[in-house]
């Protein structure tokens, strides 16, 4: 009966431990059943679009050859049987749809190096391409290393045999008897042994070319010359190749760095005995031998990569003036709409099909007066409307009206124009319309007036984006301006402005 009265007090004492220890109320509520709530990501429009970014790539570096000598009861000296080294894989970007920006680009790309040659006369792996998707319309500028080349996609040509995995190059060199001894295997072809031969010369000369150089290189000027030669070679490398490449068509891919070839096996570092004779053979020394052997290092690059999006029609205009509400109104995108300035923080891209024509519009963020100063969202992203045909300027019919905030759409489009031709002379020198938003508010159909009176021999199409007015004579335009059948253009002197 005690021992029953007893239990209760023993519960008591093991709280009063617990509260003595509060890691223990920390460990059991770490292990709940309520679900765990993720955090929500927030919208790809309200994120920051990265339209420049600087990479770096590096090949994969070749496999180093095999030093590898086969006996048998046969042959007491051995045959080399050692396989070169595999070759480097590529870094290549590949122009794709499903990517925006390059928010999910790694700064550093680095592809791997190729595998090493083994015994038994095998060669190594090549290495695997790294391949990094970029949006269309990337633009490649050069800071350090080769120019960009296109990436073929089917080999055309037989390839070199090491550059081909796989294919060991077979020769004998165990016996002074002029006939080889039969065998797919054993076999000598006289061509190949002397292109092989060539080749491994070459290498070695090239090699102790290099060797020499650095040995001769003593610094033997002053320390303020070699201070200057520094400088001017800092120089050198802040040189920036512009527009070396440009991604515009799906699928395209283009290698920024090239892996580099594997060094050479035993089986083709020994030189048959019928060149014994050469006297080219007596510089393949040792040494040579040891380097040729190694694989060779990828080349290096330092790129910049710059968006600029590919659109038919641009919508330009100051913030909040409705250009995301249009872009949903002629097209089918779905634009982040909102009642405040900057809504649009990244260019929205929409189409405008046709029965037997498409065109592609994009919306670019608001831009204001003195955006050329880094205000408001600054006037980086104009790069995006530098390769568009049209412009079409959106104007607020209804700011400064009844004490409300803005300024007229006749100073709007002068301030437009203006920002445009600070960005890059002749930006605004394109074929353009103006589209009058807003048109449904009290009193904006005098600001109409007033502004076909002041701005002239621009088309000026008056419509309403959220109740869909005039936006069917605004499509007819647009498809007038990108087929060449209307050719205005807006200029400042053509702005009649108090």
């Amino acid at each position: 009966m005690w021992l029953q009265r007893a239990k209760p007090f023993r519960h008591i004492k093991a709280l009063r431990q617990c509260s003595k220890s509060p890691w223990i109320f920390s460990i059991s509520s770490s292990y709940s059943d309520s679900p765990h709530k993720k955090l929500k990501i927030a919208p790809l429009q309200e994120r920051k679009m990265i339209d420049r970014f600087r990479l770096y790539a590096k090949g994969g570096s070749g496999g180093s050859g095999c030093s590898s000598t086969r006996r048998s009861r046969h042959d007491r000296h051995g045959i080399p049987d050692g396989g070169n080294g595999g070759r480097g894989g590529d870094v290549i970007l590949e122009c794709s749809t499903t990517v925006w920006d390059f928010s999910g680009l790694q700064p550093h790309l680095i592809a791997q190096r190729g595998g090493h040659g083994s015994s038994k006369n095998k060669i190594g792996t090549r290495g695997a391409d790294k391949v990094a998707q970029v949006p269309i319309g990337t633009v490649i500028h050069l800071m350090k290393g080769e120019i960009p080349f296109v990436a073929q996609s089917q080999v055309c040509k037989d390839l070199d045999p090491w550059e081909l995995p796989g294919t060991p190059i077979d020769d004998v060199t165990g016996s002074d008897q002029h006939s080889a001894p039969s065998g797919p295997n054993m076999a000598v072809d006289t061509a190949s042994s002397s292109i092989r031969l060539e080749r491994i010369v070459d290498k070695a000369a090239h090699m102790t070319k290099i060797t020499q150089v650095e040995s001769t290189e003593v610094p033997t000027q002053s320390p303020p010359s070699f201070e200057m030669c520094t400088e001017d070679e800092t120089e050198e490398e802040e040189q920036i190749q512009y527009n070396v490449a440009e991604l515009t068509v799906r699928g395209q891919r283009l290698v920024i760095a090239h892996g580099a070839e594997g060094g050479l096996g035993s089986v083709s570092l020994k030189v048959p005995k019928k060149f014994k004779t050469d006297p080219l053979d007596a510089q393949v020394s040792d040494d040579d031998q040891l380097a040729l052997s190694a694989g060779m290092p990828g080349s290096e690059a330092v790129l910049i990569l710059e968006l600029k999006s590919i659109a038919d029609v641009s919508l330009v205009g100051m913030p909040n003036a409705g250009k995301s509400t249009l872009l949903g109104g002629i097209s089918r995108a779905k634009p982040a709409v909102g009642h405040y300035a900057f809504t649009t923080l990244r260019p929205n891209l929409g189409n405008l099909n046709f029965d037997d024509f498409s065109l592609t519009v994009a919306d670019v963020p608001g831009l204001i007066k003195g955006a050329h100063e880094n205000r408001g969202l600054g006037h980086a992203f104009l790069r995006h409307i530098e390769r568009t045909k049209v412009i079409a300027y959106v104007v607020d019919l209804a700011a400064g009206l009844d004490g409300r905030k803005g300024t007229p759409p006749w100073e709007q489009l002068r301030d437009l124009v203006l920002e445009l031709e600070y960005h890059q002379v002749g930006l605004s020198d394109r074929p353009s319309l103006i589209v009058a938003n807003k048109i449904d508010e009290e009193g904006t159909e005098g600001v109409h007036e007033e502004l076909k009176r002041r701005v002239q021999d621009v088309p000026i199409f008056p419509v309403c984006a959220i109740l869909g007015e005039g936006i069917q004579e605004l499509k007819i335009g647009l498809r007038k301006l990108v087929n060449g059948e209307m050719t205005d253009r807006l200029r400042v002197d053509k702005i009649m402005v108090d």
